[in-house]
């Protein structure tokens, strides 16, 4: 069942969440490349001046693009399973951090705490525990 949103109340519905985190996602991989570009602009820039190459304020901009959007598909834009070793029969192994007591993800050998960390830094709403 779906919350009516009702004027000068703050809208709390899952959608509103979701909406809400995807802004804030988006924000953090705007800043993450702004940023790269500007500190590696500013190291370029500041190695050209000092050997006399005007180029390099260009190249250091495009390289701190670069490394960002490695960065930022790197941290947002892995599937959960990406990274895992694979057995010869195709099934995921366990991650070698989890314990043999805990609940692992049979698909991707993921334990329940890195699934729901892996889904929360993608901007996958948390599912709640029933028990």
């Amino acid at each position: 069942m779906s919350e009516v949103s009702v004027p000068g109340r703050r809208d709390t519905s899952v959608e509103a969440r979701s909406r809400a985190q995807g802004l804030n996602i988006g924000w953090t991989v705007f800043s993450y490349l702004l940023s790269g570009m500007a500190a590696y602009g500013l190291i370029g820039w500041l190695i050209g001046r000092a050997v006399g190459v005007s180029m390099l304020f260009p190249i250091g901009m495009l390289v701190g693009l670069a490394i960002s959007l490695g960065f930022v598909i790197w941290r947002y834009g892995r599937p959960a399973g990406l990274g895992q070793q694979e057995s010869p029969a195709g099934l995921g192994q366990q991650d070698s951090t989890a314990s043999a007591g805990e609940d692992n993800d049979t698909k991707t050998g993921m334990s329940a705490a890195a699934s729901r960390r892996a889904s929360h830094r993608r901007g996958i709403p948390r599912e709640e525990k029933s028990r």
